[in-house]
């Protein structure tokens, strides 16, 4: 029997980067959600969340599994993150960590524990450790990159995968043999019992190797990078990678495909009952079987055959595509050459892409091909995968040096870590940080951070931008011709953080994306009676036009007001987010949501139990504020706005985004304050709510909107800045930013510095 689908398990909000099923009844999967997740077996075999776990303050990249014990009767969850942690957790006890292992000095991004409770850890600090009763025993030092796979062969022997294309293989804490083979990075490695163990990586290729490193059998089939590999005892293989597949390989041939409604699919593993389960970008877990009994029911395989029938293929996974040179859907008449031969057909203006079947002697639609943003792969640097690595010229005669950045970045940020890192002057802040901008291409959906959670695709997600990342460029700049290296002057005058005189408006917008999903969300919701009819709908084409070539001064534009406030009143909550997300760049072009009536605080209060919808209305709020009768009304619904920007729950979570847009909220309402020099009372108040927020927010991004935000009520308001004192500001930006280590306050330590100097 063929692998089928059993059971998908929904919960986290972003990528699936690693899974392990200790048992057949748990599963654990972590996520850059900041969060590890356990699953426990149903009687009808699907599977419930049971416990979130929440130790970790960054993304959450790898997890392993400690056998139950008499110490330990559950068994212990080990996790590792960007947060450079290592935590220990109790199955049964999510609260906090039973130990938390530090060493590393950058993101521990692969682990592995043995039944003795001894653990490895990989890192792209480009070290090894290796754990024995909490303690750090050994470190492998001698790859040049880092670390992405680790897997113990026997008790005193590790192997180690390696950016640097090399696996080491190491005895007692020392290198013992180098082994090259791979022609890219080394992302995974797992053990075949009997044989040796098998690597993938960046090259497209499995590789088996012995237990003494040589190499016995190649495995080619994927058709990008290769993330992650698993076995089971019997020998069977099973790889997941960029190309949206998780292949199965019996006697070195793939017998297998399956495809995933995601690009990238992040890690696979095995269950002890011969199930496997993967992570993917979409943020789903899924488990598949070959038992009959354990196979999901008709109409839930029928719904993910059609997610994946309906998932864009990037053309860069097929090759280059030609329109006019492909055949009609009449080629699907004819058998295909081999198992799992795949063809394209041009069907009206569309590409799809079908896949033969032996087994079931008939074609299977996989895809609709399209050109991809990110055709360029990632750039790898010291071992760790870019968006970009761009050359930056610092004066004549010098050797340029190397910038890494991902489009998921705050330029800022970026910037401000490459000053650090050469000893630059902090001056050349906003050269490089402008440069980083207007050269920084969108990258495609193959790392798209968390998909769609009501079709399980990741093409539109309402965080998104037209980088398709889920994400956005938070400082507003949309250049797209590329400029000069900067090239900065001998003695440039220091930059001045405070005041920050210019709102940060959100105006990226991927609009076909939303186009797409609105016009779905509109089709399922058409059994209801509160689809759009003709006549709206017509309205909503004339509306993206409209965005896709705005006009320089906002106009009057009712009549999409009335259609977007239809969705908003009529249609279930969580398919309100495109008309939100609509109605926000509305604003930048339109007069019409600013003239209706209390829209900030009518939206916000019916948004705020729903993450992502008060996400979409705080990014509204900072958008009014972009134009002079905008500020007008986000003015005179200061109070309201800003007390549900302060509410805890908002704090509480670990929603990335949601926190950046009602920090640029804040941001935004801080320079309106400016203006407004008699406004002590409010500035009062928000330089306590600010102050209360910074003291346990550890996000850059976030902290750097916050203290901007009381930065500039410090600067125009003195009784703010008398206060400042009764509320510990200096104390609270002491905490949270200038004690941290060098990398947690890159982008934040010049602000604070200077908000403490206005206060001296």
């Amino acid at each position: 029997m063929t692998w089928k689908l059993s059971a998908i398990l929904h919960g986290h909000t972003e990528d699936v980067k690693a899974v392990i099923a200790p048992t057949d009844s748990l599963i654990v999967s972590v996520s850059r959600d900041s969060s590890a997740r356990t699953w426990k077996r149903q009687p009808d075999n699907t599977f419930n969340e049971d416990k979130i776990f929440l130790g970790h303050t960054n993304y959450v990249n790898s997890v392993a599994f400690i056998a139950a014990s008499e110490a330990n009767p559950n068994g212990l969850i080990v996790t590792g993150g960007s947060d450079k942690l290592i935590n220990i957790w109790d199955p049964e006890n999510a609260s906090n960590p039973v130990y938390t292992l530090v060493g590393h000095a950058d993101n521990v991004c692969s682990l592995f524990a043995d039944a003795d409770g001894h653990i490895v850890s990989g890192s792209w600090d480009k070290t090894a450790k290796i754990w024995r009763n909490w303690q750090c025993v050994h470190t492998l030092e001698g790859h040049t990159q880092a670390i992405w796979g680790v897997l113990e062969l026997e008790h005193s022997v590790v192997v180690t995968a390696s950016a640097d294309k090399t696996i080491g293989m190491w005895r007692d804490g020392k290198k013992i043999k180098t082994i090259t083979g791979h022609e890219d990075c080394v992302r995974s490695l797992a053990l075949l019992p009997g044989i040796g163990f098998v690597s993938c990586g960046n090259d497209g290729a499995l590789i088996v190797w012995s237990n003494n490193g040589d190499p016995l059998q190649a495995l080619d089939g994927h058709t990008s990078f290769v993330y992650s590999v698993a076995a089971l005892p019997t020998g069977e293989i099973f790889s997941s990678g960029e190309d949206r597949t998780v292949r199965v390989w019996e006697s070195g041939v793939c017998t297998q495909t399956i495809l995933h409604p995601c690009v990238s699919v992040w890690c696979v593993a095995t269950l002890p009952n011969g199930d496997i389960v993967s992570g993917g970008s979409d943020g789903f877990v899924r488990v598949f079987t070959r038992t009959a009994e354990r196979v999901a029911d008709a109409e839930v395989l029928k719904a993910y055959d059609e997610q994946n029938a309906a998932a864009a293929i990037p053309s860069n996974q097929v090759g280059d595509v030609n329109k006019d040179d492909l055949p009609g859907p009449e080629a699907l008449e004819q058998p295909g050459k081999k198992d799992r031969d795949v063809k394209m057909v041009r069907v009206g203006d569309t590409v799809e892409a079908h896949q033969w079947s032996n087994a079931e002697q008939s074609w299977t639609k996989i895809g609709e091909v399209v050109d991809a943003v990110g055709q360029n792969r990632k750039q790898l640097y010291n071992g760790v995968e870019y968006d970009h690595v761009f050359d930056i010229d610092v004066g004549e005669g010098l050797p340029a040096l190397k910038l890494p950045f991902n489009v998921t970045e705050n330029p800022y940020t970026a910037a401000q870590a490459f000053l650090v890192k050469h000893d630059l002057p902090q001056e050349y802040l906003d050269q490089v940080a402008d440069f980083i901008t207007k050269n920084a291409r969108a990258v495609g959906q193959g790392t798209s951070s968390a998909g769609d959670p009501l079709t399980g695709g990741s093409r539109y997600t309402p965080g998104q931008t037209r980088s398709n990342l889920g994400s956005y460029n938070p400082w507003g700049n949309d250049a797209s011709q590329p400029t000069p290296t900067p090239k900065p002057a001998p003695k440039p005058t220091p930059k001045q953080l405070i005041p920050q005189v210019s709102n940060v408006p959100f105006k990226d917008a991927n609009l076909p994306a939303i186009h797409k999903k609105l016009l779905q969300l509109n089709t399922e919701l058409e059994p209801s009676g509160v689809a759009l009819d003709s006549v709206e709908l017509a309205t909503i084409e004339s509306l993206f036009k409209f965005l896709g070539t705005p006009p320089k001064q906002p106009t009057p534009q009712p009549e999409y007001m009335a259609v977007l406030m239809k969705i908003f009143n009529t249609w279930p909550e969580a398919s309100r987010f495109p008309a939100l997300d609509l109605l926000r760049l509305l604003a930048l072009y339109s007069t019409s949501p600013v003239e209706t009536p209390g829209l900030l605080s009518t939206l916000l209060h019916a948004c705020r139990t729903h993450e992502t919808n008060l996400m979409l209305a705080a990014r509204l709020v900072v958008n009014f504020c972009e134009t002079d009768v905008g500020r007008e009304v986000a003015t005179k619904e200061m109070s309201a706005v800003l007390g549900f920007m302060e509410e805890e729950a908002v704090w509480k979570g670990t929603n990335k985004n949601l926190k950046l847009a009602v920090s640029t909220v804040f941001m935004s309402y801080s320079t309106l304050l400016l203006k407004r020099p008699d406004d002590d009372e409010i500035a009062i108040q928000y330089v306590a709510v600010l102050t209360k927020i910074l003291e346990k927010e550890r996000e850059q991004q976030v902290q750097y909107r916050l203290l901007v935000a009381l930065g500039n009520l410090i600067f125009a308001h003195e009784s703010a800045k008398e206060s400042a004192e009764i509320f510990g500001v200096k104390g609270a930006i002491q905490t949270a930013v200038l004690s941290r280590p060098p990398a947690e306050k890159a982008s934040t330590s010049s602000i604070a510095s200077e908000i403490v100097r206005l206060l001296q």
